[in-house]
C-alpha cells in the first residue's frame, strides 16, 4: 500500500509541472501537438497534451499484462494499451494517418535509431509532428559510456537496409558489454559485482542477452549528438521533414526533439 501510495505521489508530482524538466515537455505539447496521435511506451507517465488533443497509446503488452508486470505501479495509472504493437515498427499503422507520434526515452533502446525515426515518419501525414526525448548520457546511469558516433549509426541502418541484420546483431554485443559493466552498476548499488566479472561471465551473459535480443540502453546520446543525428536524418534519408526545435529539457537530464512533416509533402 505504502509503495502504491509512493508511487502515486511521485506521479503527481511529475505531472503538476513543478519541475521545469517536466514542465518542458508539457509547453513543448502545448506549443507542438494537434489532432489525434500515437504515444509509445507510455505505461504509467503518458505525455500531457492539450485540451482536445487525442492520444491512442502503442506498447508490446496489454493494459492488464502491463498491471501484472509492474505491481509497484498504480495500477489506475497504467494507460490503455490501444495498439499491442512493436513500437519500434508500428507496423500496423498506415501510412500517413497520425498528426503526431510521442516517444519519450524510447529511441536510445532501438537498436537502430535512423531506422525507427523512418518508421515513425512513415505513419505521419503532411505537417504532422515527432515528439522525441533521449536522455543525456552524462546525466543518467549510462555516464562512462562512450557516445555513439553519427558514422555508427549510418553503419547500422545500412547494414539492415543492404540485407546483413546478423552484422547488427554482433555489433550490438558492444552495446551489451557496456550495458552490463557501466550502466547496471551504476544504476543500483546491488548490481555492482557486474564489474568485476571474469571474462568468461560477462560473454556468457552478453550471449545470452544477445539470443534474447534484450531491451537496454543501445545508444548514448548527448545535445550535440542527438542534434546531428536528426540533421542526418533530415538531409539524408527523410528530407521531407525537418527540425522545428530542440529543447533543454528536465534541467538538462534530457533532450526534447520537434520534428514537423513538411505540410506540402505528397503535394
Amino acid at each position: 500500500m505504502a509503495t502504491r501510495f509512493l508511487s502515486s505521489l511521485k506521479a503527481a508530482v511529475k505531472e503538476s509541472g513543478i519541475f521545469p524538466s517536466y514542465l518542458a515537455r508539457k509547453r513543448a505539447a502545448a506549443r507542438f501537438l494537434r489532432g489525434s496521435g500515437l504515444e509509445i511506451g507510455a505505461l504509467h507517465f503518458p505525455q500531457q497534451v492539450p485540451s482536445g488533443v487525442t492520444v491512442k497509446y502503442v506498447d508490446y503488452v496489454s493494459q492488464e499484462e502491463n498491471i501484472r508486470k509492474f505491481p509497484e505501479l498504480d495500477a489506475a495509472s497504467i494507460v490503455p494499451t490501444d495498439y499491442v504493437e512493436d513500437g519500434f515498427t508500428l507496423a500496423s499503422i498506415p501510412d500517413c494517418s497520425q498528426d503526431f507520434v510521442i516517444a519519450n526515452h524510447v529511441l536510445e533502446h532501438a537498436s537502430n535509431p535512423l531506422q525507427v525515426l523512418s518508421n515513425w515518419a512513415r505513419g505521419l501525414r503532411p505537417g504532422g509532428t515527432l515528439f522525441i526525448t533521449v536522455p543525456i548520457g552524462s546525466r543518467c546511469f549510462d555516464k562512462g559510456r562512450p557516445l555513439t558516433p553519427l558514422q555508427h549509426f549510418i553503419d547500422d541502418y545500412e547494414l539492415v537496409r543492404d540485407g546483413n541484420p546478423q552484422s547488427l546483431d554482433e555489433k550490438n554485443r558492444l552495446h551489451y558489454r557496456e550495458w552490463l559493466t557501466i550502466s547496471t552498476p551504476n544504476s543500483d548499488a546491488r548490481n555492482r559485482h557486474y564489474r568485476n566479472l571474469s571474462g568468461e561471465e560477462l560473454e556468457s551473459l552478453v550471449e545470452t542477452m544477445s539470443a534474447g535480443k534484450a531491451e537496454i540502453h543501445f545508444h548514448v546520446f548527448s545535445r550535440e549528438s542527438f542534434v546531428t543525428l536528426l540533421d542526418y536524418f533530415t538531409t539524408c534519408i527523410r528530407s521531407d521533414f525537418s527540425v522545428k526545435a530542440v529543447i533543454r529539457s528536465r534541467g538538462g537530464a534530457e533532450s526534447l526533439a520537434i520534428l514537423e512533416r513538411s505540410p506540402q509533402a505528397g503535394r
